[in-house]
């Protein structure tokens, strides 16, 4: 059984705004700040795992409940 959480409906539409605007967001990834760039927000087996860019422009994924917003 996954512990997944679900994450909430305004962090999912930042993300959204973020991939179709082209822009950099800010985030908590295991307690670092960083700024990353959204390229997609997918589900795969009940999960949402977020596609982005990071600061080397490396393409990442993570599950999305382990991104935390900076709003």
């Amino acid at each position: 059984m996954s512990d997944y959480q679900r994450i909430s409906c305004e962090a999912h539409s930042v993300y959204e705004l973020a991939i179709m605007r082209n822009q950099s967001i800010e985030v908590t990834i295991n307690g670092k700040p960083q700024t990353i760039q959204p390229q997609d927000i997918v589900s795969k087996s009940g999960e949402e795992f977020l596609i982005f860019l990071d600061k080397e422009d490396t393409r990442k994924e993570l599950r999305a409940d382990q991104i935390i917003l900076t709003l």
